[in-house]
């Protein structure tokens, strides 16, 4: 049997020269060009609004104004965390991690019973009965993110998702966040303002500039691949985050 070499395996996402302009005439991203490989957790930085959000729901296909090509590999199945945690507040934990599989026509005790190790996997198995008004925000975002895993993506999408978090509860999150990925060997895609962030979580950091926004930096994130809190406070961990942020300036300018 042929084994695939490096070269012939296809990216997960292949974009070609996006561009978005909207009414009046502002541009929002010009010409941006992106290969993301299958596995890879990738962080996206740059100004506040320069265009980060909206490249993500190009790629999801809900802005659909964009010039240029999205190529996603063809058994790619796509999930989107944004800001909000978004919960129907009628439905408990497990119900709303369940959602996305009765949205695709699954049995209510099959979507159930698939729905429960993502939610443990969340570390919230004491809390599947409970509902959104019973959650703390940081609960929220973790049911959010079980909602988004559970129909196995290869490719997750998660706008700042824990920027309305207080710097603990976020700290943790983003500690959890990498197990899932190691887990799931998802494909991520995380935009984030936080360099220390990036830092923590990603393979690669990917800097945009000011509007119209296009790549300034696309730098690699070797930090290892065993990443504790312990690491926030060494000298190499602070170079990174120095780093990207030379890039952001650059990208300011």
């Amino acid at each position: 049997m042929a084994v695939a070499t490096p070269t012939q395996i296809r990216p997960v996402l292949m974009l070609g020269n996006i561009h978005r302009a909207f009414a009046g005439g502002v541009v929002a991203i010009e010409s941006i060009s992106l290969e993301i490989p299958a596995g890879e957790f990738t962080a996206i930085l740059g100004p506040s609004g320069c265009g980060k959000s909206t490249l993500l729901r190009i790629i999801a296909g809900l802005d659909r104004g964009a010039a240029g090509s999205v190529h996603l590999a063809t058994d790619n199945r796509l999930a989107y965390v944004f800001q909000d945690a978004h919960l129907l507040p009628w439905r408990n934990v497990l119900n709303n991690v369940a959602l996305p599989l009765e949205l695709m026509g699954v049995a209510k005790p099959e979507r159930l019973d698939a729905a429960r190790p993502f939610v443990e996997m969340v570390g919230l198995a004491d809390a599947a009965e409970l509902y959104p008004n019973q959650l703390s925000g940081g609960m929220r975002m973790r049911v959010s993110l079980a909602r988004a895993l559970v129909t196995r993506p290869t490719l997750l999408l998660l706008d700042e998702p824990f920027a309305a978090l207080d710097e603990i509860t976020r700290q943790h999150l983003d500690d959890q966040l990498r197990q899932l990925w190691k887990t799931t060997q998802t494909t991520v895609l995380f935009v984030t303002h936080s360099t220390a962030e990036a830092a923590f979580l990603a393979q690669r950091a990917i800097v945009l500039s000011k509007r119209p926004a296009t790549i300034v930096a696309d730098l690699p994130i070797d930090l290892g691949d065993q990443r504790t809190g312990e690491l926030r406070g060494e000298a190499r961990f602070a170079e990174v985050t120095q780093h990207i942020y030379r890039a952001l300036a650059r990208g300011e300018a």
